[in-house]
């Protein structure tokens, strides 16, 4: 059976319920996060149609190599266990990347790393030794629906090249190798066609190329006032995607599996997903934040929205940024009830460090399980 993430139990791990017991939530900033994610650059190689980092990207702003290689620093001094590499733009395409991630992995700071493949042989050596996992966003099973969905930006396709970037991590990784599969048809935007057709095949080549997992996603836009909002699909076309899904399985070995995006269901059913939020403040964003060159914001789901805007570390240290009062007027004006209306990968964290926080207020003993994965 495909599997699905599973974060709750990422937060009864010792050194993050440590983190909850140290934090005075009465207190914004008291506690430095235990994950970043980070976007190193705001340009990318491809030009996707529909991309939705496609305004910030015009700027192409990046942090100067400098400034990077600072943040490792930063990261380390105050505590960070986790770095994601995201974007916003294709973050290996930064100069010193190869530099920065091997800071990290002699730091003890895990990497996980998204990716659109295309660098991924320049820095081979340190994505295999530091990465705890590897993303690639494909989203097809050829070059010819990866060149209409995911093109270069003078037209052409790199799949090729990318498949052989994969092969060739997948001989030496330490770490986790996925192959990430976002369901796209016409109704996500103008030039695009349907990839469903592709799921299984795609599937497949990820099981041959070596990689430890398939990832099956939909897609969001903005719709109805509500930015994130899943989109309901083609009736059609969802039939046949779950005729295509219901084939996975067939796959499934001890070392490959399928992972299921928790509303991918929803989706296919063509169903909104309701997700009431009955909390004023956000857990996680004291435990996880999100950082561009154009600035820090509360979480990706705020990426360049400028009342979520936290902070900016080309001029300041992370530790001013995180314990500044302008990260403190952000944190007290946000109310998830209110402005997170769409669907937040988080809310069950958030539910569930509640929880704990108040177990440990009423002074009961909290269920911990030994470190498994830092990426709460």
């Amino acid at each position: 059976m495909p599997k699905k993430m599973n974060l709750i139990s990422k937060l009864h791990q010792d050194f993050v319920i440590e983190k909850i017991q140290k934090t005075d939530w009465a207190v914004v900033g008291s506690e430095s996060p235990l994950v970043v994610e980070l976007d190193t650059t705001e340009a990318c190689d491809l030009a996707c149609p529909g991309c939705i980092s496609e305004d910030m990207m015009k700027t192409n702003n990046r942090f100067t190599n400098e400034r990077l290689l600072q943040l490792g620093k930063e990261f380390y001094e105050n505590g960070i266990k986790g770095v994601v590499l995201i974007g916003g733009g294709e973050p290996l395409a930064h100069p010193v990347i190869g530099d920065f991630m091997a800071y990290l992995g002699e730091h003890d700071i895990h990497l996980g790393i998204t990716t659109n493949g295309t660098f991924i042989r320049k820095y081979l050596k340190q994505i295999a030794m530091y990465s705890s996992w590897t993303r690639v966003s494909m989203d097809a099973a050829t070059s010819e629906t990866f060149k209409i969905l995911r093109p270069s930006k003078g037209g052409r396709s790199k799949f090729d090249s990318i498949v052989e970037n994969m092969r060739l991590l997948a001989e030496i990784k330490q770490g986790k190798l996925g192959y990430s599969f976002l369901i796209q048809t016409p109704k996500d935007g103008p030039g695009l066609v349907s990839n469903i057709h592709e799921i299984y095949q795609a599937a497949k080549l990820a099981r041959d190329i070596g990689c430890d997992y398939f990832e099956i996603k939909p897609s969001y836009r903005f719709r109805d006032g509500i930015d994130h909002a899943l989109m309901v699909q083609n009736e059609t076309l969802m039939s046949q995607a779950k005729e295509e899904i219901a084939r996975l399985d067939d796959l499934v070995t001890d070392d490959f599996s399928i992972t299921k995006a928790i509303n991918l269901d929803f989706s296919l059913e063509g169903r909104q997903l309701v997700q009431p939020k009955d909390y004023n403040t956000c857990p996680v964003a004291e435990l996880r934040t999100l950082i561009c060159p154009s600035g820090v914001f509360v979480c990706p789901y705020w990426r360049a929205k400028e009342p979520f805007r936290i902070g900016d570390l080309n001029n300041h240290s992370f530790s001013e940024m995180w314990h500044g009062e302008g990260r403190k007027e952000v944190m007290d004006f946000l109310n998830p009830s209110k402005q997170c209306t769409f669907h937040c990968l988080r809310h069950e964290s958030n539910l569930e460090v509640i929880n704990i926080v108040r177990a440990i207020n009423d002074g009961k003993e909290v269920d911990t399980v030994d470190e498994f994965d830092r990426f709460i």
